[in-house]
């Protein structure tokens, strides 16, 4: 089964799973969609679920793009829940990591953290928005997703 690994921090963490249950629910069993969370409690390393990812969702705040930016981690209950260092790095040298990229921000700031050479076609605003059905920008998010996914088939 295809997956999309989801990206988000600590802070973000209730937004980003609305999107994500609300995506699961349209997908159903065509693909699986995982967090950072759920990498490490199957006790696998997310430096190495991350460029294996069929898809990958950068939920980009203000807080997640400082972290890249700065190339620092968020760390919970002694775990690692947002590695800017290996995302910054993931996603400036590996170029086809880079093809199955999709960033949403929920504001817009001037210090968003947007990889060189991305195609712009697949940076989402939510902004202010709700996270429902007939809502047009997640149902062009989910084209996109749809799209990298299951782009081989």
């Amino acid at each position: 089964m295809k997956f999309a690994l989801f990206l988000y921090t600590a802070s973000d963490s209730t937004k980003a799973e609305q999107l994500k249950d609300y995506l699961q629910g349209k997908l159903r069993r065509m693909a699986d969609l995982r967090s950072i969370m759920d990498v490490l409690v199957e006790d696998q390393k997310l430096k190495n679920v991350l460029p294996r990812s069929d898809c990958v969702v950068l939920f980009a705040s203000r807080q997640a793009s400082s972290l890249i930016h700065n190339k620092r981690t968020e760390i919970e209950d002694d775990l690692e829940t947002f590695d800017g260092k290996l995302f910054h790095k993931e996603f400036t040298e590996n170029k086809d990591l880079l093809e199955r990229l999709i960033i949403v921000f929920t504001e817009k700031t001037k210090n968003e953290w947007i990889p060189a050479d991305f195609d712009e076609r697949r940076i989402f605003h939510l902004g202010g928005e709700k996270i429902r059905e007939g809502n047009p920008i997640l149902d062009h998010l989910l084209y996109h997703i749809k799209q990298i996914l299951f782009r081989d088939e």
